[in-house]
């Protein structure tokens, strides 16, 4: 009876070990989603449960309405919004999950308004 009561507390620790490894190592998942008609949302990759690289967002007719870059599950560099004819109507940059650096906005494809950001702050106004 001695001998099993420490298989069984061997066995249990390998399992937990085999698990943590498992669990615990970096994880690279396609992360699409779906809606119910199973028209693609949005996709990206998710490692270590925070997005990584590029997403890309879509409507229901399939077109890009919102595409940007996260590093570490933040927003970084160039983000871009979409109208539904597939004309740029935001263009931002984020540093850190943070705005910084120019924020841009169209109308019919011409750059209407323009600011400049450093932290989430408006730093200046040039249009």
């Amino acid at each position: 009876m001695y001998k099993y009561n420490n298989y069984i507390k061997l066995v249990m620790v390998c399992g937990v070990i085999i698990w943590s490894v498992y669990h615990f190592q970096g994880h690279i998942n396609e992360a699409s989603v779906y809606d119910s008609e199973g028209n693609l949302k949005r996709e990206g990759q998710v490692i270590n449960n925070l997005n990584q690289g590029l997403w890309t967002w879509y409507d229901k007719n399939g077109k890009v309405i919102l595409k940007g870059h996260f590093v570490d599950g933040k927003r970084e560099g160039v983000w871009q919004t979409f109208d539904s004819t597939g004309n740029l109507v935001i263009e931002s940059t984020y540093k850190n999950n943070l705005l910084n650096g120019v924020f841009k906005r169209y109308t019919n494809n011409v750059l209407v308004h323009e600011e400049l950001y450093k932290d989430d702050r408006i730093i200046s106004i040039a249009k």
